[in-house]
């Protein structure tokens, strides 16, 4: 039981969740030139920017997936899949990304586009199983890829799409 619990206590995340969850906690303070910092509000929204895109996102599919209009709705797979993919993109990548050019299908897919111009784009659809995605650059398709499975080829999908960010 002594290793368990010290493998837990190794993980950052597990201290963070374990120090905000206890009850009773006497407040900690530093002053610093006449401010007060309260420790845990600093050290529970540190990294929010980060994440806080991504979250947007998140919440925009699922908007999608509760929608009662059918030209927009989605199914839970798809929900998963798009949750799944937006959790294996760096804060980089989605800088790149205007929330606007993340939108929904008639079919029930969703779609990610990555514009730089209107002859450069990365566009990603993602269905219940499958994904596809497409590049054009100087307007002359680059390269189309169809009914790929993230799991597996999610490597090859972050490699393209850095590589199209990178140029």
């Amino acid at each position: 039981m002594a290793l368990l619990t010290s493998l837990f206590t190794l993980n950052p995340e597990v201290e963070k969740f374990s120090f905000l969850n206890r009850t009773n906690i006497e407040m900690e303070s530093v002053y610093l030139e006449e401010e007060v910092i309260d420790l845990k509000y600093t050290y529970h929204f540190t990294g929010l920017l980060s994440n806080e895109k991504s979250d947007f996102l998140k919440r925009q599919i699922l908007d999608f997936f509760n929608s009662p209009d059918e030209n927009i709705k989605i199914s839970a797979d798809v929900l998963a899949q798009c949750y799944s993919f937006i959790d294996n993109l760096y804060p980089t990548v989605l800088e790149h990304l205007e929330i606007d050019d993340v939108y929904s299908t008639s079919y029930g897919t969703v779609v990610f586009d990555w514009e730089k111009d209107v002859d450069n784009a990365f566009s990603l659809e993602i269905g219940a199983k499958e994904l596809g995605y497409f590049i054009e650059v100087n307007g002359t398709d680059d390269k189309q890829v169809d009914s790929l499975i993230l799991d597996e080829s999610k490597n090859e999908l972050l490699q393209d799409l850095s590589s199209f960010l990178s140029v």
